[in-house]
């Protein structure tokens, strides 16, 4: 399962990537982006959506299996592996708890991009911040 998560977490971090370097890739700057980049920003947006539920997701299922570690399943005869492998159990707590700092900041960026593609659906000065 832990497996799992580690493949989980770098691919969601490769589209973190990708989509810091975005600006690089796109041709032209934020004001040229018109009706022709609409569909990509749909795009961006279930993208990021997408990952922010699959990297939650994978972390509630091994936290699920991490209580199984620490408190055994007397009915499979699984023993508790906390009370063996204590170092393993404390680096658990700290990787899910760094996956749902993490999934908490993609949620933040999932909103961002829902903010960069419903500007285009909005009136004019709508969603636009106040200059000075």
């Amino acid at each position: 399962m832990y497996s799992v998560l580690v493949w989980i977490d770098s691919a969601a971090g490769v589209c973190n990537l990708l989509q810091l370097f975005r600006g690089y890739i796109l041709p032209g700057s934020k004001e040229d982006l018109t009706s022709n980049y609409r569909y990509l920003a749909w795009g961006f947006c279930l993208l990021d959506q997408a990952a922010a539920y699959i990297v939650f997701a994978a972390n509630s299922a091994a936290a699920q299996a991490s209580m199984f570690a620490v408190t055994g399943e007397s009915s499979f005869q699984w023993m508790k592996v906390c009370n063996r492998f204590t170092r393993f159990c404390i680096q658990i707590v700290g990787a899910l708890l760094c996956g749902y700092c993490a999934s908490i900041f993609m949620a933040v960026i999932s909103s961002i991009s829902a903010y960069n593609l419903f500007r285009f659906y909005s009136p004019k000065k709508f969603l636009l911040l106040k200059g000075k």
